[in-house]
């Protein structure tokens, strides 16, 4: 299982690479126990995706128990307002008992449009056509919870990523005590 998070490390700094030098996908789909590659993502794509200026006008952000699918494509579909593009976040997106239909957006979206879809703590059916189709036409992101034997290499990881180096022993004695 080791190499699971690893793929999922690997795939998240790239997208936030990716994300810091302009690059952005139509749609993101982030889920999975472990919100912290789901957080780090979103959060790269919000940081990001717009100047201050812009968010004003270019910028929703609403939750799944508050809004149904209908709303949501309806500000996916909107057209920015002097900006290149505009950002929709849908956090917590496990609480919206419309998702699925999400769906029929996702397989024409805008360009001008950069959608990202946060679930914690649960994922998206992948026989169904949403996670297929984003998929197909942007970014998913499966973020599992890791186990508690996988918490010292994490940790090392994070060290090295951030530039500085932990000892073998110190990354295992925090892993003790911090848990997953």
């Amino acid at each position: 299982m080791a190499k699971g998070f690893v793929e999922t490390d690997s795939l998240c700094r790239e997208i936030v690479k990716d994300v810091r030098n302009g690059i952005f996908k139509p749609v993101y789909l982030l889920m999975g126990d472990e919100p912290y590659y789901v957080d780090m993502v979103c959060d790269a794509v919000i940081e990001n995706c717009l100047d201050e200026s812009e968010k004003d006008f270019n910028e929703t952000i609403c939750y799944g128990a508050d809004v149904d699918a209908d709303t949501v494509i309806t500000a996916a579909r909107r057209y920015p307002m002097f900006a290149e593009r505009q950002l929709v976040v849908l956090k917590e997106a496990q609480m919206m008992r419309s998702l699925e239909d999400l769906a029929i957006y996702c397989q024409n979206p805008l360009e001008s449009t950069v959608l990202v879809i946060a679930m914690h703590g649960a994922s998206a059916d992948k026989r169904k056509s949403l996670y297929k189709t984003v998929s197909k036409m942007g970014v998913v992101v499966d973020s599992q919870a890791l186990r508690d034997y996988e918490m010292p290499k994490w940790i090392g990881m994070y060290y090295d990523n951030k530039g500085m180096s932990i000892a073998p022993d110190a990354a295992a004695l925090m892993a003790e005590y911090a848990g997953t």
